[in-house]
């Protein structure tokens, strides 16, 4: 059975899930971020946390880099900001989207909690709802375009998990070769292309945090197996994402060992456009739509599991 309470987390309002193997805070004026994912068992935190002593409500448009990163949301409509044509105007797609800056209102429903945000500029609804099962978090998410003209966007899973030197990262089988987007000193240029075993770099691992590395790439083609996720040996969990490769078929992977503005954290993000940017995911055909007698629902389960008893549910 999941426990519902509102609590205080630093400085902001949160919602607080809880049952046997996980405690979870939401905080609803941050996009209904994902702040803690507690593991019970072993006492550990998953979610990248914020290293200060409050959060700083940000402005709508205003650059992400200026703000704490740390726990999970989406980025949406877009990452990388654009100026998009639409119905003869043109539209700012801001930094990270803005859902990571947007308040959303929140009710209490059974097991869980639903929010839900309505965007004045973009005119699409948002709603996710999340709950506990188990050791499973389960996300629900129904996005309504409200305006009679397609809506092109991206919608990316943006979800800072924390760092540790042993960590691993899972993938499918499928997953053979990566595409680097972002220049660095370890995966070279953007659109460097590399096997998933090669002699330069482990796309299993984190860089070591002496490297103090920045690095951001993506599996190289659709994937049909909407599963990846986090391995901790030190600390014994394990964390998988499942979720609907059809519709999500692109997975992107970010890591800072310190490379951005000293933070350490990574995030495995499935995504509907390839990749980051509406224009470059436009001229990749890529680009998604949401029309509005087609509304975007789907849900992705974050699951939480002991090395030791992988089979809880």
């Amino acid at each position: 059975m999941t426990e519902l309470q509102n609590i205080v987390w630093k400085n902001l309002e949160g919602i607080q899930l809880e049952n046997e193997f996980l405690s979870v805070v939401v905080l609803p004026s941050l996009g209904g971020k994902i702040a803690s994912i507690f593991e019970k068992k072993r006492r550990v935190e998953l979610a990248a946390q914020n290293a200060g002593d409050f959060y700083r409500i940000p402005e709508w448009g205003d650059d992400f880099s200026l703000y704490d990163a740390s726990g999970l949301d989406e980025a949406f409509p877009n990452i990388a900001e654009a100026v998009v044509e639409r119905d003869g105007k043109e539209y700012i797609y801001p930094d990270h989207g803005e859902i990571w800056s947007s308040s959303f209102g929140w009710i209490r429903e059974e097991e869980g909690v639903r929010l839900k945000y309505r965007s004045r500029r973009f005119g699409y609804v948002y709603e996710k709802k999340i709950t506990l099962s188990g050791n499973q978090i389960i996300l629900d998410y129904d996005i309504q375009n409200q305006w009679d003209q397609p809506f092109p966007c991206i919608w990316t899973f943006h979800g800072l998990m924390r760092y540790e030197e042993d960590m691993q990262f899972l993938y499918s089988d499928e997953a053979e070769r990566f595409e680097n987007v972002f220049e660095s000193e370890e995966l070279g240029r953007v659109g460097e292309r590399y096997d998933r075993v090669n002699e330069r770099y482990d796309f299993e691992r984190v860089p070591p945090k002496k490297t103090k590395a920045m690095v951001k790439f993506y599996v190289d083609g659709k994937l049909e197996n909407g599963f990846c996720g986090y391995r901790y040996p030190a600390l014994g969990v394990e964390c998988r994402y499942h979720y609907d490769a059809e519709k999500f078929p692109y997975l992107g992977v970010w890591i800072t060992a310190g490379g951005f503005r000293g933070d350490y954290n990574c995030a495995m993000e499935p995504a509907n456009g390839y990749y980051d940017n509406v224009k470059i995911a436009e001229k990749n055909n890529t680009l998604y739509y949401l029309k509005k007698e087609n509304p975007l629902k789907f849900s992705l389960q974050i699951e939480v599991c002991d090395l030791k008893n992988d089979n809880v549910r």
